[in-house]
């Protein structure tokens, strides 16, 4: 017995023995997974440096911060390094003088672009191609999300200085439901794409 007819014996016991089809695989524009990667890499300095220039916080301590978190972002993309850098710049923002800062607006959608970035780094391997078609569906709720909360902020701004204690614990509970309702199901957690 030779190998040709071992191989074939094995097909015939695993129920194999007709041909496979012939398949055709088309797909759309796309991108290169790297493409993606190196945009998370230089969104996250991005985000730090745009919090930081609304603070008073020392150049030295920003210099330092930019730097980890962007090692941290080019070795770990994905969901840690993007949430870490939010949050420190959540910090940073702490330390904002006035009672609201008007550019934590655009802040925001730069905040939710590195998560997304994040999660799309992470998903992705560097030769691996994503199709444009996957990208706008996903931006699409992208910017349902920011659209909310740019409008929320700009309630927020609005009454900025007065108070309004209880619109403020609304304000709070409204975007966590929306928050939740975007984003009730983790990405790719159930199958699905993005």
């Amino acid at each position: 017995m030779n190998l040709e007819d071992l191989t074939g014996l094995v097909a015939r016991l695993r129920g194999h023995d007709r041909p496979l089809p012939h398949v055709t695989v088309e797909h759309g524009r796309s991108v290169p997974g790297w493409v993606l990667r190196v945009a998370f890499v230089l969104c996250v300095p991005a985000l730090v440096l745009a919090t930081a220039s609304r603070t008073a916080a020392g150049t030295g301590f920003v210099a330092a911060l930019v730097a980890v978190l962007t090692v941290w972002a080019a070795l770990r993309p994905g969901p840690g390094s993007s949430y870490g850098a939010v949050v420190a710049c959540a910090l940073l923002l702490l330390g904002a003088p006035g009672p609201f800062d008007p550019a934590a607006l655009a802040l925001a959608a730069l905040a939710y672009a590195v998560v997304r970035l994040g999660w799309w780094a992470s998903h992705v391997g560097l030769p691996t191609r994503v199709e444009l078609a996957a990208l706008a569906h996903a931006g699409a709720r992208d910017a349902v999300v920011v659209g909310a909360t740019t409008v929320v902020g700009a309630v927020a701004w609005a009454v900025a200085g007065r108070p309004v204690g209880a619109l403020v614990a609304l304000g709070t509970a409204a975007l966590a439901a929306l928050a939740w309702l975007a984003l009730r199901r983790q990405d790719g957690a159930s199958g699905e794409s993005p």
